[in-house]
C-alpha cells in the first residue's frame, strides 16, 4: 500500500485494515473459488461434528436417528457462529470503507479525532467494496442461511426418527 498523507495511524487505516483482513486466517476462506470455500467449510463442519459427537451419544446413546441429527445440529449451530464471526469482520471492513469520514484514535482511547476521505479515496474504496467485499458478504450469507435451511430440514425430521 502507498503511503498516504491523511492522519490516521496505519493499523487504523481502512485500506490496510482491508488488506490485513484478505490475509487473515479464516478471513480469507469466502474470497477463494466456490470448491476450496465449501471444502474449508465442510471441513469445519465435520471436525465440528466430530467434536460434539460424544456429548451427543450420552443423550442419544442406542437411538442413531437422533444422534445422527443431533449431531449434525450441533454441528451446524457452531458453524453458524463460524460463519457469523467471518460475516461481521467483512462488514465491519465494508463499513469503514464506505464512510466518508472515519473515526481514529490519535496515540490512545482518550483522543479520538475524524478524518474526512477525499473523493478520490471515497470512489476507491467504493469500487473495493462493490467488486470485492460485497461478494465476499454475499458467499457467507448464502452459506449462514444454507446451513439454517438444512438445520430447519433436520429439526422438521427430528419427530420421524
Amino acid at each position: 500500500m502507498a503511503e498516504s498523507s491523511h492522519p490516521i495511524p496505519a493499523e487504523q487505516q481502512p485500506l490496510q485494515q482491508y488488506e490485513e483482513l484478505r490475509e487473515a486466517f479464516p478471513f480469507r476462506w469466502p474470497a477463494l473459488e466456490w470448491i476450496p470455500y465449501l471444502k474449508r467449510i465442510l471441513g469445519v463442519w465435520g471436525v465440528l461434528a466430530l467434536l460434539i459427537s460424544p456429548l451427543v451419544w450420552g443423550s442419544f446413546a442406542g437411538d442413531w436417528g437422533h444422534f445422527a441429527s443431533g449431531s449434525l445440529l450441533g454441528a451446524n449451530a457452531l458453524l453458524s457462529l463460524v460463519l457469523m464471526h467471518l460475516y461481521l469482520g467483512w462488514a465491519y471492513i465494508r463499513r469503514r470503507l464506505v464512510q466518508v469520514r472515519i473515526p481514529y484514535e490519535e496515540s490512545g482511547w482518550y483522543d479520538g479525532a475524524i478524518y474526512a476521505k477525499s473523493e478520490e479515496e471515497v470512489a476507491q474504496h467504493r469500487l473495493i467494496v462493490s467488486y470485492q467485499i460485497d461478494p465476499i458478504l454475499r458467499r457467507v450469507r448464502r452459506s449462514f442461511w444454507g446451513v439454517l435451511g438444512l438445520s430447519g430440514l433436520v429439526a422438521l425430521c427430528w419427530p420421524l426418527w
